[in-house]
């Protein structure tokens, strides 16, 4: 049984502290680093934090990182654009 990429990266996903501290870091990192290159692996990084906390918003999470995890995506909109 082959087991896709989103499922697997989800399992791997290991965070250092609550899901809105990493937001909130990631999101000062972005802002930090605009204009400037950032690496694929950050990109990827970022990317997998923002469907970790959908994912964790579906499950019913308590957390308050739905506005986080608009500004994130806000973040990576602009650079994609």
């Amino acid at each position: 049984m082959r087991i896709g990429r989103n499922y697997s990266k989800r399992l791997q996903m290991r965070l250092h502290g609550t899901i809105a501290n990493n937001l909130t870091s990631a999101i000062q990192s972005a802002r930090r680093l605009r204009g400037h290159p950032v690496h694929s692996d950050t990109l990827e990084h970022w990317s997998d934090l923002l469907s970790h906390a959908r994912q964790a918003l579906a499950e019913g999470s308590r957390e308050p990182i739905q506005n986080l995890i608009v500004e994130l995506e806000n973040e990576l909109a602009d650079r994609a654009g």
